[in-house]
This record gives C-alpha cells, sequence and structure tokens, in this order.
C-alpha cells in the first residue's frame, strides 16, 4: 500500500484527542510540575516546602495574621471543596476558599436553618483539604516512578495526612520547622491501605521525621510555583447554575453591585519552577483518585460537629431592649437616644459573637474577625 502524505489533519487528529496535562479536576497545574499519589501499603520519604503567598484572603491568615502573609513564604494552602456537583458530578473549589460567598454554602445554611438533620448538610458543606509542594526523597516502595529531587503536588484530604502530621509536630517544639527549605527536616511517612465499600484510599498512620541529607539553596527556592495561583475559581453564577441546573447567564443578566462583589481576586501569575520532571500518572488514575478519597467521611476531631438546630437570633427585639436601657430617665430635657448599630448575624445561622472557632464553617466565614471582636465584648 503506496504511504499517503499527511494531508490536511495529519499530526493533529491524536494531539486533540489528547487531555490538558496541566489541568487536574480543580488544579491547574505548571507544565512542568505532576501530583504525587499516596499508595496504601507503602512508605515514602518526602520534604514540604514553601512557596510564596499571593491571597490576601488566605485561610491561614484568618486566625493569625503573622501566618500565610502575601509575599512571604508559607507551607501549605488550605481549601475547601464541593464534591459532585452538577450533573457530570464535577468537583469545584468552593468560593469560601477566597472569603467569597458560595451559593452552595448559602443553601446548606438555609435547609440548616429549617431544622435539616447533619447527615443530610454534610453532603452539601465543603471538605477540607490542603495542598502541598513535596520534594520525594525516596519512592523504592511505590509502583510509579516518581522522580526524586523533583516538586510534586501533594493534594490529600485533611483527615488522611494533615491531623496525623499536626499531632506528631505538636510532641516536640523542635519538629516545627521542618518546612524550613535551608534547615528543615524530612518527613518519613506511612500509608495504610482503608477501604469503605468498594474505594480503596491510602491513610498516613505514622509520621517520623529525619534529618536532610541536604538542604536546598536559594535559587531552588525562588523557582518553586505559587499554590495559591493553581486553584480553578469559578464564578458565584456559574456555580449557581451547576448546582441547581439552571440555564447559564450572562454577565448581562447581572447588575454592576453583583459583577463587582461575587467577582473572584486577581491573582498573580504563577512562577514555573526551572526543573523538569517525569510525566504524571494517566488521567484514569488521577480520577480515581478523587473517588477513592471522598469515601471516608469521618467527622471533624478538633471540633465538635453542629448537630443541633440553632435557636435564630431575633435582633428587633435585642435593638428595643437596648433602646429602653439607654433612654436617660431625668425629667429634664430628654434626648432621643441613639440607635443601636445593626448586628451583624452568622451567615450559616450560629449565633454571631458566640459561636466563634466552634464549627467547620467559622474556618472561611467572611465575617469571622467581626464575629471573633464581638466574642472578645462578651467575655
Amino acid at each position: 500500500m503506496a504511504k499517503k502524505s499527511q494531508g490536511m489533519f495529519g499530526g493533529r487528529t491524536h494531539r486533540s484527542m489528547e487531555k490538558a496535562k496541566t489541568n487536574y479536576g480543580y488544579l491547574v497545574l505548571p507544565e512542568d510540575v505532576n501530583v504525587f499519589k499516596p499508595e496504601g501499603g507503602a512508605e515514602v520519604v518526602f520534604d514540604v516546602v514553601p512557596y510564596i503567598v499571593s491571597d490576601s484572603a488566605h485561610i491561614d491568615n484568618k486566625k493569625y495574621e503573622d501566618d500565610a502573609v502575601v509575599g512571604n513564604p508559607w507551607w501549605k494552602r488550605p481549601l475547601r471543596v464541593h464534591r459532585d456537583v452538577g450533573v457530570e458530578g464535577v468537583s469545584i473549589v468552593c468560593p469560601t476558599t477566597f472569603g467569597n460567598k458560595c451559593p452552595i454554602c448559602e443553601y446548606g445554611a438555609k435547609l440548616r436553618k429549617e431544622g435539616t438533620e447533619w447527615d443530610v448538610l454534610k453532603d452539601i458543606f465543603p471538605k477540607s483539604r490542603t495542598l502541598f509542594l513535596i520534594v520525594p526523597i525516596d519512592t523504592s516502595d511505590y509502583e510509579v516512578d516518581y522522580t526524586e529531587g523533583e516538586v510534586h503536588i501533594l493534594d490529600i484530604s485533611d483527615h488522611l495526612f494533615l491531623e496525623i502530621l499536626t499531632e506528631e509536630v505538636g510532641k516536640d517544639i523542635d519538629y516545627e520547622n521542618f518546612p524550613d527549605p535551608y534547615d528543615g527536616m524530612s518527613l518519613r511517612v506511612y500509608f495504610r491501605s482503608k477501604k469503605l465499600g468498594k474505594n480503596k484510599y491510602a491513610e498516613a498512620s505514622k509520621v517520623d521525621f529525619e534529618d536532610r541529607e541536604t538542604q536546598y539553596d536559594e535559587e531552588f527556592v525562588n523557582a518553586l510555583p505559587c499554590l495559591d495561583d493553581m486553584l480553578k475559581i469559578l464564578p458565584y453564577k456559574e456555580i449557581e447554575a451547576m448546582y441547581f441546573g439552571m440555564e447559564d447567564m450572562d454577565d448581562e443578566d447581572m447588575d454592576e453591585g453583583e459583577l463587582e462583589e461575587e467577582a473572584p481576586p486577581r491573582r498573580k501569575k504563577s512562577t514555573k519552577p526551572t526543573r523538569k520532571v517525569k510525566a504524571k500518572p494517566e488521567p484514569e488514575e488521577e480520577e480515581e483518585e478523587e473517588e477513592e478519597e471522598e469515601a471516608p467521611k469521618r467527622k471533624a476531631v478538633t471540633r465538635k460537629s453542629p448537630t443541633k438546630k440553632v435557636k435564630k437570633e431575633e435582633p428587633e427585639e435585642e435593638e428595643e431592649e437596648e433602646e429602653e436601657e439607654e433612654a436617660p430617665k431625668r425629667k429634664a430635657t430628654i434626648r432621643k437616644p441613639k440607635k443601636a448599630a445593626a448586628k451583624l448575624e452568622c451567615p450559616v445561622g450560629l449565633k454571631f459573637g458566640v459561636d466563634t472557632d466552634q464549627y467547620n464553617e467559622c474556618d472561611t466565614c467572611p465575617i469571622w474577625d467581626a464575629c471573633s471582636e464581638e466574642k472578645e465584648k462578651n467575655k
């Protein structure tokens, strides 16, 4: 058979069938940075290295102003993820990760006020995850041949890794410096295989801290990518349309106020590392990871579960009481009492200035600062 020329579509047909290597669910990865997938029944040694924060609404900066400051290095990127959204059942980053409003969370808050049980609500509210920049040191127990010494992304549920890491760091203050690129420590992590129904997943069962054989230089650190820039941000209206099955809305359907309020914060462009790494696992395996990690649905151990229905406050009655108390009792010139300042309400139906930091939703609350100040006043 005579060899044909490539013609119009030569070299382009197969290329168009390939999936974008830089897309990983709700992440947009630099071309030369890959995802590290933990394997059950395996042991791995890796370094956690910091990145330069670019998000002013970083979750870790809400509780302690010295942490996760824009322009400073930080060692992890917390995020919240909604799963099984829309007809395609995709996973998306919850806008509360950036301090923005979320239509799904608002819907969950409405159901909570109506008395819906937590067993139903827990599938509506987002799950906590954390991104880490890691450098694999020893992956000899792994089937996948990860490129040792190169940067990878570890995207994992908090209860599968961060909880036990936090527990181990708390045992010795010297362990707290493990993410320092110039004077840090390596982590030896033991992952056990867990199974829930048909789903299998890897869960960290033990974390040891070891002295690094080699520390990192400034050139390597300056080339590290920014985790904040890897999160795919969807507009409020788009999420609303996906979740409730609504038709797509154009910007013309929204007034200027809505557009200005709901627009996601501007991000800095990601600085790609100069190092090259091997191709990441096939997309099918990555999608399987999302299903596997979704299986465990344990309650958070650090906070009490909000199972009870919270009684809604009645600000109007409170204002009347304040006015009565503030009114002068002298018969002389009577002045009108000042109108009480409008009292804020918790967006998820909890007690403003009372339930601060008692529930998971407090981590991403847009009025956390005001709520915290109010609680301090009431002490």
